[in-house]
């Protein structure tokens, strides 16, 4: 299928009043749409399967096209059409947050962090390679991340430098690194305060600079540019709470303790947790240029799984 005619909004609909109201938008559609977009775009941007070390190409390939429903890389195009852009824009930007996403997953599921040997149904990468080429693995799903990103075609002198910028600052150790660093020292006993500090740098910083990626690439001010900050942050927590409640009943057999939000508060709490977050990122998108629709019924879907 033509990437224009992926590109298409699906059905867009009015904003809605409410955190769960405006349920119109066929947000079904435009998601299939936009992971096909990334997906073909995945495939290309990573090495062939026998180029040497083949190991390692087909390790690399095993992680990242072996499932995921593809949301970071789909936030990163629809703020770029929420800051006025199109989604054609942020496609490279995309797929490095993407292949970003990958490698933290990667390293996540080694021995040394939670030792998980299955994920989305398959074998994880050290599980079937080995550790050494787990670690590679994710190793070199960071490089290809930077690679392709600063290889964005720069429409506005300086853009290229920004975008790498903002993806390296929430990688590293300001960013998904600290909060992983956090989350180990604290998982057998966490606070509030180490909650909110880990679900901050550990999840919402990436959905926070997907957001930005898009953003910037489609060359949005620095208000729009707040706006869409605000508003993935908040997603990016009540994506994380939502995760916490939907795993709150599925043990881990062999797993080192896994902090969650029910550690520090019950699970009503908690799911008013994440509608105020959910409700908070809905009213940031107020006043953008571009469509919103596809940013709202995400956050609206988002929380739907557990009201």
């Amino acid at each position: 299928m033509p990437a224009n005619e992926l590109l298409r909004d699906a059905c867009p609909a009015p904003p809605g009043s409410t955190i769960l109201a405006d349920m119109t938008f066929d947000l079904t559609t435009y998601l299939a749409a936009r992971k096909r977009l990334v997906e073909e775009h995945l495939c290309a941007c990573l090495p062939a399967a026998d180029a040497r070390p083949a190991e390692l190409s087909e390790a690399m390939r095993h992680a990242v096209l072996s499932g995921g429903k593809r949301l970071r890389p789909i936030l990163c195009l629809a703020a770029a059409e929420a800051a006025g852009g199109t989604a054609a824009d942020a496609l490279r930007p995309s797929c490095a947050v993407e292949l970003l996403h990958t490698y933290t997953l990667v390293h996540d599921d080694l021995p040394c962090m939670d030792n998980d040997l299955l994920r989305r149904g398959l074998p994880t990468v050290h599980a079937k390679y080995g550790e050494a080429l787990g670690v590679l693995t994710g190793d070199a799903l960071q490089t290809l991340a930077f690679e392709i990103l600063a290889r964005t075609p720069e429409g506005r002198p300086g853009t290229v430098a920004r975008l790498v910028a903002e993806l390296a600052s929430a990688a590293g150790a300001a960013g998904v690194i600290a909060g992983q660093v956090e989350d180990i020292r604290f998982a057998a006993a966490p606070t509030r305060d180490v909650l909110d500090y880990v679900f901050q740098h550990k999840t919402a910083e990436l959905f926070r600079a997907a957001a930005r990626l898009g953003a910037v690439a489609a060359g949005a001010n620095d208000l729009d540019l707040a706006k869409l900050s605000t508003f993935a942050d908040g997603l990016g927590f009540a994506f994380q709470i939502v995760d916490d409640l939907l795993d709150a009943h599925e043990a881990k057999a062999g797993s080192k303790p896994e902090l969650s939000c029910l550690d520090v508060m019950t699970e009503a709490e908690a799911r008013d947790w994440a509608a105020h977050r959910t409700q908070r990122a809905i009213d940031a998108l107020e006043g953008l240029p571009g469509d919103t629709d596809p940013l709202a019924a995400l956050a609206r879907d988002l929380l739907s799984r557990i009201l």
